[in-house]
């Protein structure tokens, strides 16, 4: 069962346009669609009020009509149907994850710690694809609290912001973050130190001869890209050097934006001998740029990511990173939001780090083009 779950958070690209949210009810993966009442009737060749009563267990329907719209519920997993079948089931523990809408393999690894903890003490979870802004977030904190009635939620959002402690403060849904470092005394965080591992990471580079150091970070709005920014940042500075504007660039969060970020590094007057970047996605994007324009990786740049994904040690040459687990992030964490559903928050630590180790691999060196 979590092998197929991965399977369809990985095809989460292909099918954006469409998803609401994943979820997962007395272990069976639905995958909920964007789609609406009036479609719902088109496909089942009702009217629009037949489909309202059937979701709301109206009486006066037809029982055929009742068969035929409850098979077309089902198949697309319309939202409202979902809901009310959560809400009905009393005696299920529910733990709502809230998480950006993209696949990544830490993302997965994040959600498979999470599902072994919960499989482990008899807790579903339902998961809420967010598009990264703040009001996507909050829809899904006061979907959880309100209407699905979870017993507790973890955050993995771009920014916990006061909006989203308001919220919480309103519905006393236990919460904790992953990734990020809490700023609230009763929202315990589990996260890797992403300030000091990308201090390590700039301070290798720096010890393998390298003065001339660029970064593309991950988008605006992200605590991890500001942590992580602030790790390069102090290594340099310690180091006596000063921070050169134009070779810090902001990027998607995929090989593409990072293509994109590396192109408009190689466009500026200078050229740096190192780039470190805040994700594994981001350097493969900007290591294939560098190559596709004749240029040597590590002999002429020299790449730097994060997070260890698997496409990092099967690129070549393969990449030098940033590796923790994120499994053990998730488990940590369901294990930490599941005592705070107990009410034992004593036994429960504010902030966590799991242990990070830099990995080097091909794709730096230590006889940097000076």
């Amino acid at each position: 069962m979590t092998q197929y779950f991965l399977g369809q958070l990985k095809q989460l690209k292909k099918i954006n346009a469409f998803i609401n949210f994943v979820t997962i009810i007395l272990n069976k993966v639905v995958i909920v669609m964007k789609i609406t009442l009036k479609e719902i009737a088109k496909m089942a060749d009702v009217s629009t009020s037949t489909v309202s009563r059937v979701i709301n267990n109206s009486k006066h329907v037809n029982e055929d009509l009742r068969k035929r719209v409850l098979n077309v519920l089902k198949e697309t997993n319309y939202l409202p149907y979902v809901a009310q079948t959560l809400s009905n089931t009393h005696d299920q523990l529910l733990i709502g994850v809230i998480c950006p809408q993209f696949s990544n393999t830490v993302l997965d690894d994040l959600i498979q710690g999470i599902n072994k903890v919960c499989k482990l003490y008899g807790y579903d979870t339902v998961i809420g694809l967010t598009d990264g802004t703040n009001e996507s977030e909050q829809h899904y904190i006061d979907l959880f609290s309100n209407k699905l009635c979870v017993q507790g939620m973890i955050f993995m959002g771009n920014q916990w912001e006061q909006e989203h402690i308001d919220i919480i403060n309103k519905n006393l849904t236990p919460v904790v973050l992953i990734g990020q470092v809490s700023t609230h005394p009763s929202v315990p965080s589990v996260h890797v130190d992403n300030i000091t591992a990308s201090y390590e990471a700039v301070t290798y580079l720096l010890q393998s001869g390298h003065r001339n150091i660029a970064m593309i970070r991950g988008t605006t709005g992200q605590s991890v890209r500001e942590d992580r920014y602030k790790g390069y940042e102090k290594a340099l500075l310690d180091a006596g050097l000063n921070i050169q504007e134009e070779w810090v660039l902001d990027s998607e969060l995929s090989i593409e934006g990072g293509k994109k970020a590396m192109a408009a590094i190689l466009e500026q007057q200078s050229m740096p001998t190192a780039v470190f970047c805040s994700t594994d996605n981001i350097a493969i994007g900007a290591m294939t740029y560098l190559q596709d324009q004749g240029y040597r990786v590590p002999e002429d740049i020299s790449v730097f990511g994060f997070d260890s994904i698997e496409l990092s040690r099967l690129v070549r040459p393969r990449l030098s990173t940033i590796q923790y687990s994120a499994v053990e992030i998730g488990m940590t964490a369901t294990r930490n939001l599941i005592k705070l559903c107990k009410g034992e928050q004593e036994d429960v630590v504010s902030h966590l780090n799991v242990i990070h180790d830099l990995v080097i691999r091909e794709s730096t060196t230590e006889n940097a083009k000076l």
